[in-house]
């Protein structure tokens, strides 16, 4: 699939992803108060697959033969998985208008890695962005009365919410990286696809180790009951999936989870609207910090 003549649609669909994340983190809240967070990562995989197997009549370039492209589906689609439970962990035990602006750290962390693997540093502005991205993450971990100027930053590590929402930015920022190896070795699309097919089956295998009655988990009566909710998840996470892999497909993948970071915002008003999450202010606050972070860190 060539999309090099609608490289400028790339902040379309970052967007589009960025709304499918904060929608899909407030249905997951929903859910996490019915299913073990293992459960829920592996519905959410499972699910997704009404809308991308289809996919695979249109798009099923998969050059399996290329030792580069079979390693980057399988760390990519581990470390998404792996990023995906320890967000549903992150829901579960914390505030959604708490986990989303913390998601905004991934892009941080894709410069961090990008560094690591070809020497490159940020210029000037990027690494003033990367300091707003701190600060604005200080900002969102404020509470009332804080007394000491250190507190944000230990509640930041050992808050469980916070923490396993740190894990889950730097799992998604490294997937990122092998994504988009692999996209440039077949299409987005269908590096989308392999990745939905091959993830239940690691997630189940990793599941089932972790815990001996996981099987009993998955066939519980509940999921009949949220039924409903479940698909909807699928749905969302699975659209989230192929906006993201196109956008990828379109920049870097610096730029594309910098736009995708929005969700942020998306995700405190929903969390004060749905579930009337508080300091809603300090939390906008952080995240538009956290933004104009983003902005410094990826366009200048």
């Amino acid at each position: 699939m060539e999309l090099a003549g609608y490289a400028h649609f790339w902040i379309l669909f970052s967007l589009l992803s960025a709304f499918f994340h904060a929608s899909r983190l407030a249905v997951t809240k929903h859910l996490s108060f019915s299913f073990s967070a293992q459960a829920l990562t592996l519905y959410v995989n499972l699910t997704s697959l009404v809308v991308t197997v289809p996919l695979i009549v249109w798009y099923h370039d998969f050059p399996l033969e290329q030792p580069a492209y079979v390693g980057a589906v399988l760390f990519g689609g581990l470390l998404s998985g792996f990023g995906g439970w320890a967000l549903n962990v992150a829901i579960q035990r914390g505030e959604i208008s708490l986990v989303g602006p913390i998601l905004t750290l991934t892009p941080g962390f894709v410069v961090l890695i990008e560094w690591l693997i070809t020497g490159q540093l940020p210029s000037l502005p990027g690494a003033l962005g990367l300091a707003l991205l701190m600060f604005g993450s200080y900002v969102i971990s404020l509470e009332p009365g804080v007394k000491s100027w250190s507190a944000p930053l230990v509640t930041l590590v050992t808050n469980p919410g916070s923490l396993f929402t740190l894990a889950a930015a730097l799992c998604f920022a490294a997937a990122s990286t092998f994504g988009r190896v692999a996209i440039q070795l077949s299409d987005p699309l269908s590096f989308a696809v392999m990745v939905a097919l091959i993830n239940p089956l690691i997630l189940f295998a990793i599941f089932s180790l972790q815990k001996r009655d996981f099987y009993n988990e998955v066939l519980s009566p509940e999921v009949l009951r949220h039924a409903r909710p479940l698909l909807g998840l699928g749905l969302l996470f699975a659209l989230m999936r192929v906006a993201d892999q196109i956008a990828l497909s379109l920049t870097l993948a610096s730029y594309a989870m910098a736009v995708k970071r929005s969700a942020g915002l998306f995700a405190v008003v929903l969390g004060r609207w749905l579930y009337r999450e508080e300091r809603l202010l300090a939390k906008i606050t952080g995240t538009l910090i956290m933004l104009v972070g983003l902005l410094l860190l990826t366009f200048l």
